[in-house]
């Protein structure tokens, strides 16, 4: 394509979303592998967008939401109520947020249960710009994406929505890039290095989002039509047949072993292969890995330890893994309590080597053991087609 004909697309692509508009309803499927874990049903028009973002996990919630537009298409007031699948009609919604954006204040009342929660959010929040109204969802409503899309006039430059929603702290930004005619990045400045991809038409609606740099690693995609109603149905079903609970999408769990007298534990979140490709997309080579998901994994230990050769104190400890295509080392950190993005190296106690073989068949979900062998014992992490393992042994006085 010459620059000039690239130009004129871009152009072409900045005036759709002045007039781009619903006239009949958006929806979106949103996948973790080959798992579908939300979907999305909204309309635009020039006062008003409406939706339902629907999450399978941990719980089937709904998110209705209602956002007033301004003449230019900014956000002046969004409404979200969520109700959860399995709960008895007629009753009052689990959460109702309302919150207004006008002269750079924005106000919010949030109900739990149908009573005021004021440690959700406060009562109004200073900010600069234009808004993004949020829920901090994972993963997000791409509606509103849709919206903020269309009202930023995006030429070659880009544009900062202030992300505000019910919670506390300092306010962030959501930065809309172009990256083509045919391409947007939304970063954020609330999770440095995030970043999704959305291909768009050539009038500004969305056709799809790849999170998969982020740490949701989720894909969406825009389908023409879905049986919204009757997935809803059965997502409740299914949750309601489970006890109540859908359960985490990578569920916690804890490892224990006695070994040489030594009591330890390694306690750590669980994700599912769900046909993606693990080492090398999933989890990058070259990046430091939270060695599970969620929050950090946490290493304890009653006794000393010498683990790949370096001597480790009894006491509590992070792991984190670098992989790379040839190998990969253990990293035993001294900070605890930390979200997995949290990593530090300065608080690192040691690193190690780990001993990597292939396996087969592949492991479907990520999984620690702790194997005594000899007057020590083996740690293991293995997952997909790869088992990364060091042994150690207890200290002696």
């Amino acid at each position: 394509m010459s620059h000039r004909i690239r130009l004129v697309a871009i152009a072409l692509f900045v005036a759709a979303p002045l007039t781009a508009q619903s006239r009949s309803p958006a929806y979106i499927i949103t996948r973790l592998g080959v798992d579908t874990v939300a979907i999305e049903r909204y309309t635009r028009s020039k006062e008003k967008l409406e939706g339902d973002l629907v999450l399978r996990y941990p719980r089937v919630r709904t998110f209705h939401y209602i956002g007033e537009l301004t003449p230019d298409g900014q956000f002046k007031s969004m409404s979200t109520t969520m109700r959860r699948a399995n709960d008895a009609p007629g009753g009052q919604p689990a959460l109702l947020v309302s919150s207004t954006f006008a002269d750079s204040v924005a106000g919010f009342t949030v109900l739990r249960n149908g009573q005021p929660d004021t440690a959700m959010a406060p009562a109004r929040l200073i900010y600069h710009g234009a808004a993004a109204p949020t829920l901090f969802t994972e993963p997000p409503a791409y509606g509103p994406y849709e919206q903020l899309l269309a009202a930023a006039h995006l030429g070659r430059d880009s544009v900062a929505y202030t992300l505000v929603g019910p919670a506390r702290g300092p306010a962030s930004e959501l930065i809309l890039r172009r990256r083509g005619a045919d391409s947007v990045a939304f970063t954020s400045t609330f999770f440095p290095g995030w970043i999704e991809v959305a291909k768009v038409d050539s009038r500004g609606e969305i056709l799809g989002i790849d999170s998969r740099a982020t740490t949701v690693k989720t894909t969406a995609q825009r389908v023409p039509s879905l049986a919204f109603d009757n997935i809803i149905s059965g997502w409740a079903a299914a949750e309601k047949a489970k006890g109540g609970m859908m359960g985490q999408m990578s569920p916690p769990d804890t490892t224990k072993a006695s070994v040489g007298g030594a009591n330890i534990s390694v306690a750590y979140s669980r994700p599912l292969k769900r046909g993606r490709v693990i080492f090398g997309e999933v989890v990058p080579w070259n990046q430091v890995w939270r060695t599970g998901a969620n929050a950090a994994t946490v290493f304890t230990t009653d006794k000393d330890l010498v683990i790949g050769g370096a001597a480790v104190p009894a006491g509590k400890y992070t792991l984190w893994t670098l992989p790379t295509p040839s190998g990969a080392k253990l990293i035993i950190n001294s900070e605890t309590g930390q979200w997995g993005t949290d990593y530090h190296s300065d608080k690192d106690f040691t690193r190690v080597d780990l001993t990597s073989r292939r396996v087969s068949p592949a492991v479907e979900q990520f999984v620690i053991g702790v194997d005594p062998q000899g007057s020590g014992g083996v740690l293991r992490f293995a997952w997909d087609d790869r088992e990364y393992s060091v042994p150690f042994t207890v200290k002696q006085p």
